[in-house]
């Protein structure tokens, strides 16, 4: 199942919002996006999300989110 190690100890899941760039239609620049994903760390994070991205996809840093507006995230 997912979130959950093969020796059947739960690891908890993040919510992330992970930023990247695109190519622009002319390939003379990047156009900043950005999207939310789930992982257990940065890196799960960012690869879940790289699956969905563009092909073109580049420069991917992930900033953990644990509170919007004022309420606490959890992810189950």
């Amino acid at each position: 199942m997912l979130g959950e190690r093969k020796g059947g100890v739960g690891m908890e899941l993040k919510l992330y919002r992970v930023t990247y760039k695109i190519w622009n239609s002319t390939f003379s620049g990047l156009i900043p996006r950005e999207a939310l994903s789930i992982g257990i760390h940065e890196a799960d994070a960012i690869q879940r999300l790289r699956a969905e991205a563009e092909r073109d996809a580049r420069e991917f840093e992930a900033t953990i989110i644990t509170e919007v507006q004022g309420h606490r995230i959890i992810v189950e």
